[in-house]
């Protein structure tokens, strides 16, 4: 667990599902939660306990097993709405869209150490579903933040960002620090990715704080 950043009165934490350098973000106000990502993590289980959280919103950047592997387990602990775009939630319910059927098939060209790792979690197909669905792009007050949803689609169909008061930007693989986007994975489009993502990514105000789903925090140009 790792405290980022005082956001106003909120508190934004994050988490890391290894071995593959995912992440989780958990944005705390009061007794409720705003989470990116969900992995299941025990020391964010008694972060959210301590808290005494009552109410929490769940916001997958994409479908893709490692940034939403947290989401029936969020539930089965709290009361929790998932938020996703049609093409999110349609893949969310289906193991070989999500790629928890052939997880570790994913990282045949990885280190072996990374590989190893992998088999060893284990993953059996995974299936969950989202509470709302939206069909572009979404924006609503959360504990007095403003939140954005836009669709970015180029890593998988049902991708986006979330930005956070116009300040944060969640951009899961859609687009990490110093790394090119990968679309070649099923789902994944060039075209969408150049035409759609990349001038989002570009629009950016200058020195937003890029919030990847792998990696480091930096900021936009």
């Amino acid at each position: 667990m790792k405290f980022i950043y005082k956001i106003n009165d909120s508190e934004l934490f994050r988490f890391t599902f290894m071995p593959i350098d995912s992440k989780m973000y958990v944005l705390i106000s009061g007794n409720r939660a705003l989470i990116v990502d969900p992995c299941i993590d025990q020391d964010a289980l008694n972060l959210l306990k301590k808290r005494e959280i009552s109410d929490i919103i769940i916001l997958p950047t994409h479908e893709h097993y490692d940034h939403i592997s947290g989401i029936n387990w969020l539930k089965d602990n709290f009361n929790c709405k998932v938020i996703a775009t049609e093409e999110c939630a349609r893949n969310l319910y289906n193991p070989k869209l999500n790629f928890s059927n052939h997880f570790d098939v994913l990282f045949l060209f990885h280190p072996e150490d990374i590989q190893r790792q992998v088999r060893e979690l284990n993953v059996q197909p995974y299936l969950c579903y989202a509470d709302e669905v939206l069909k572009d792009e979404l924006t609503f007050t959360w504990q007095e933040h403003k939140v954005e949803i836009i669709k970015t689609p180029g890593h998988s169909q049902g991708s986006v960002c979330i930005i956070i008061d116009d300040k944060y930007v969640f951009t899961g693989d859609s687009f990490i620090c110093n790394q090119t986007t990968i679309t070649r994975l099923p789902g994944g489009s060039v075209l969408d990715y150049e035409t759609k993502t990349l001038p989002f990514v570009c629009s950016l105000k200058k020195n937003m704080k890029i919030l990847p789903g792998h990696g480091e925090v930096c900021r936009s140009c």
